[in-house]
């Protein structure tokens, strides 16, 4: 039974009731007025009818007293239905968001191993551009015990010529990134191997030696990443710093700023970390940073 029905059925009792009391009152007050008139057996049947009046009362009141407290029963239970839906509602949303930022945050680590194999590969040609420009193809030497020409020097080369020994050698300008690249792989390899220290040796040397380098921000950006495993809060925030202040239309800017909020964040800081999180999507609205960064905002209360 509906709570409806129920309210129903006990407003139906009420009227029925109402009905046999409107039939017996013009009784009883014909036996007042004509109290006189009226036999022991008309005032024997009209305290009857009351009694049974009175009775009948009383039975549909505890009917309708127990229909409305089914009711109210009814009432409790699908309001706490209601209340157990809503918390298990705002529970999946939960697992959605946290489940979509995790894919954001995969996809970023994607994006930087793919920029890692990007840089090998310019390492490697870089190599390979190298070698080619270093390789010096040597004269072949002056065949012995043929006459000399006028105006030459037997046994030695001709005048105003050089020999293969002092033949001018081109500068190689590819070897500068080929360094760099050597030396942010070779910070990398160190890095994964569990020796942060020395991997941050060899990026700051590449920063020093090509602070010009398409990888100098990432070796900035792994110095503070390599901080931040090891929970050097303080130190990691300087470097990411570095990053967005010196390479702001680098690919990395976005993400140190995020770190920097991060790390706002794991300090319990929650006005730098908002500060920051709004930083990044004002100033890198197109970057997926920024939406990592409005997904936390509305995680931050």
């Amino acid at each position: 039974m509906t709570i409806a029905a129920a309210l129903g059925v006990a407003a139906r009792g009420r009227l029925a009731l109402l009905g046999r009391m409107l039939r017996v009152l013009p009784l009883a007050a014909l036996t007042v007025v004509s109290g006189c008139f009226a036999t022991r057996s008309d005032v024997r049947i009209v305290q009857s009818d009351v009694v049974a009046l009175r009775t009948e009362l009383l039975r549909k009141d505890a009917e309708q007293n127990a229909t409305l407290a089914k009711a109210m029963t009814m009432l409790a239970a699908a309001t706490d239905s209601l209340a157990r839906i809503s918390t298990r509602t705002i529970g999946i949303q939960g697992d959605v968001r946290g489940e979509m930022r995790a894919v954001k945050e995969q996809l970023l680590q994607v994006q930087t191993l793919l920029g890692q194999s990007q840089a090998n590969i310019n390492r490697i040609r870089a190599e390979l551009e190298a070698r080619a420009q270093a390789a010096v193809v040597q004269p072949p030497p002056a065949p012995t015990g043929t006459p000399t020409a006028p105006g030459s020097v037997s046994g030695g080369t001709p005048p105003g010529s050089v020999s293969a020994g002092q033949l001018p050698v081109r500068p190689d300008t590819s070897m500068r990134s080929g360094g760099a690249s050597q030396l942010y792989q070779q910070g990398m390899d160190v890095l994964r191997s569990g020796a942060p220290q020395s991997a941050r040796t060899a990026f700051q040397e590449l920063l020093s030696n090509f602070p010009t380098s398409d990888l100098a921000p990432d070796a900035q950006f792994q110095i503070g990443q390599s901080l931040l495993n090891e929970k050097n809060y303080g130190g990691a925030d300087a470097a990411f710093g570095a990053v967005v202040a010196k390479y702001a239309d680098s690919p990395r800017a976005p993400a140190a700023l995020f770190k920097r909020a991060t790390i706002a964040k794991l300090q319990g800081n929650m006005p730098e970390a908002k500060k920051l999180l709004q930083e990044v999507i004002s100033r890198f609205p197109k970057s997926d940073e920024a939406e990592l960064a409005a997904d936390e905002l509305k995680l931050i209360k």
